[in-house]
């Protein structure tokens, strides 16, 4: 990840120089939150699976996911103030989260029981971004704008799911409780024993916005918009330009 960073400062130095003197900077922050995470559900397709206490596959499984996003951002306008092209690098603190929760029915030695999981997923996978942005009719104090851009981030996070089983003998009841954990670096790994490798060995982001900024004072701006980053975000912001 390392070269991969650098790499990302490269090309954000080496496409700032092909521009001639007199655009802007801009420096600003954002957060965004989660309606729809495709990331947790590519997680969960690959990776569940490899929590050996549980299996899913037998009965009901819930997997319910959400995540939250902030970034601060610096970002070039080679065009100056009414430019409507920028260049931008972000560093972004991504957090995806989810619940697992289901049961099935198991027998054992003859004997009638079930199996319930109760657990959570915690990733983040915080990352360099780059971004491309484009202002429609950027003189205005009110108006839309759009944007692309991808990222990298590292494979960081665990899992942990609480087992319970119950084996219902003659006259007896047994509970047995297990917690198993597993961090996305073991899962990864297992799945690679296993012949069946995880398509990635970084997290990828992609992301493609459409938003509303609004020069509320002079040189600062609010920014809100609806985005692709990894799932559906909706996202608002602060920006300074200088």
């Amino acid at each position: 990840m390392k070269y991969v960073k650098i790499g990302f400062i490269l090309v954000y130095a080496m496409s700032i120089s092909l521009f001639a003197s007199g655009g802007h900077w801009e420096f600003g922050s954002h957060y965004s939150y989660w309606t729809v995470n495709f990331a947790g559900q590519l997680i969960e397709d690959n990776i569940i699976t490899q929590i050996d206490d549980y299996d899913a596959s037998k009965g009901d499984f819930n997997f319910k996911s959400n995540g939250n996003n902030y970034g601060l951002e610096i970002r070039y306008f080679p065009g100056g103030k009414d430019g409507s092209f920028s260049l931008g690098v972000s560093i972004e603190r991504n957090n995806f989260k989810a619940k697992m929760k289901g049961g099935y029915n198991e027998t054992y030695n003859g004997y009638p029981g079930t199996v319930t999981g109760d657990g959570t997923m915690d990733l983040r996978p915080h990352s360099i971004n780059l971004s491309l942005r484009w202002e429609l009719w950027p003189s205005a104090r009110i108006h839309p704008y759009f944007g692309l851009g991808f990222g990298f981030g590292k494979m960081d996070g665990e899992f942990k799911l609480d087992v319970v089983k119950t084996v219902y003998y003659p006259g007896n009841t047994s509970v047995i409780t297990e917690t198993d954990t597993l961090t996305l670096e073991e899962a990864m790994d297992d799945l690679k024993n296993e012949g069946d490798e995880f398509p990635f060995n970084f997290f990828p982001i992609i992301h493609v916005n459409f938003g509303l900024r609004v020069e509320v004072l002079s040189n600062l701006y609010i920014l809100g918009e609806a985005a692709f980053y990894d799932g559906i975000v909706f996202r608002g912001g602060i920006a300074v330009r200088l």
